[in-house]
């Protein structure tokens, strides 16, 4: 849950831009939560975080049209803060420091030189520091306070792996989110001209990311908004019925949520069950039966004939060159670990649903009649679910939803007096 920001540190080392000139000092409060002051320097800090990070234009017209979304997050992030220290949370000033020099490290930087970097592009490194703060602060609060409220029953893991064997030949997605939420009702035109505003900004060349990271409420937005690979049964019924009309790289227009607006990005697209195995290595062994390119039609049906008697017999690589013997001028080799992407098309295809010790179909070629054999391959076929892990995603869902409706209770509790 906890925001690296890596795409947006990219994006800032390749920034040269000094600090833009304040047209004034701002030195007044931009909010009043729960008697929680928000400075109005410190909205404006956030908003050089959002403008360079998202790679927005910058203008007073952007800042003027982004203010409100920004200032929200600083809120929620104080409602979060606040909510953690009730209960005894302590965010160290080290807890931040190894974030800061961890996200350096990814950048291949010192933390002095990412703090250079950054005041360089216009943003102060406090700022950046309250962010983490505020996701490190709600991340331990979602854990101590939320987390052990969650269970997951074997019925539901039963559940969950019939649900993913049946749903193969079903279209995934690879999906990002931006989700802004509507507390009230007399907001949600707001909220939808805030969403119509983010969609414009993606789609003039904005990072979805970076938007997601600074404006999205939903529980993956300290990744950036990345959802990962869904089927659309998985998702809200309005949100799945435009996933089908979506090509990899578009975004969509903001779609109503019960929880206010989603706007989707999708990366890529593939059906249950077809995954690419190009990347898949295998050691292979081969059996050959030499056939000259112009054999008769004759020899190559008793060819493959004796290639099938074969197949019956072998059960292992290792008795490979046992059942070679048993056939006239037969061969046998070991080919040694390839990847399936790097062999001849028709060579992948006949092994690329084969487990360990089974052999091919008969494949002509130039040389003969080649009976391939998998002594080993990197991943397993048609591996059943692992149900830790389904486990663990199951828990994890359960929380997000806690976290999110956490939040709501927050908002609806707070004493928010804006300035």
């Amino acid at each position: 849950m906890r925001a690296f920001l890596i795409a947006l540190i990219g994006l800032l080392i390749l920034t040269s831009h000094p600090r833009e000139a304040q047209a004034q000092q701002v030195f007044g409060i931009a909010a009043v939560v729960n008697d929680e002051v928000i400075s109005a320097f410190d909205l404006e800090e956030r908003l050089n975080l959002v403008i360079v990070s998202a790679n927005l234009p910058r203008t007073a017209d952007t800042r003027r049209r982004v203010r409100a979304q920004v200032l929200r997050n600083l809120i929620d992030e104080s409602l979060q803060m606040q909510a953690a220290r009730n209960i005894g949370v302590e965010v160290t000033n080290e807890q931040i420091d190894r974030e800061i020099e961890a996200l350096a490290r990814r950048n291949n930087l010192s933390a002095l030189a990412l703090s250079s970097r950054l005041e360089g592009a216009g943003v102060d490194l406090s700022t950046l520091r309250r962010q983490y703060l505020a996701s490190i602060a709600w991340e331990q609060y979602v854990s101590a306070r939320l987390l052990r409220t969650v269970d997951v029953s074997d019925e539901e893991i039963d559940a969950a792996v019939a649900e993913r064997a049946a749903s193969k030949g079903q279209p995934v997605f690879l999906v990002s989110e931006i989700v802004l939420g509507v507390d009230r009702p007399q907001d949600e035109q707001d909220v939808l001209d805030a969403a119509e505003r983010l969609v414009r900004q993606v789609r003039t060349g904005a990072d979805f990311a970076a938007l997601a990271r600074q404006f999205s409420i939903g529980a993956n937005a300290a990744e950036g908004g990345f959802v990962g690979w869904v089927r659309p049964a998985q998702l809200n019924d309005d949100v799945a019925a435009v996933l089908g009309s979506l090509s990899a790289g578009q975004v969509s227009d903001p779609i109503p949520t019960p929880l206010g607006f989603t706007i989707v990005s999708v990366q890529g697209r593939r059906v249950i069950g077809e995954e690419a195995v190009d990347g898949i290595e295998v050691e292979l062994a081969q059996l050959l039966i030499p056939l000259g390119r112009n054999a008769s039609d004759a020899s190559v049906v008793r060819a493959r004939s004796d290639a099938e008697q074969a197949r019956e017999r072998i059960r292992s690589c290792a008795g490979l060159e046992q059942v070679a013997a048993t056939i006239e001028n037969a061969q046998s080799a070991q080919l040694g670990t390839l990847k399936i992407g790097d062999l001849p098309d028709d060579f992948g295809k006949a092994i690329a649903q084969l487990n360990v010790g089974e052999s091919s179909a008969s494949l002509r070629t130039a040389a003969g009649i080649h009976v391939l054999v998998i002594c080993n391959r990197s991943a397993p076929v048609n591996a059943e679910p692992d149900r830790e892990q389904v486990r663990t995603d199951l828990i994890l869902r359960k929380l997000n939803q806690r976290a999110q409706s956490a939040m709501r209770d927050l908002r609806r509790d707070a004493i928010i007096d804006l300035r």
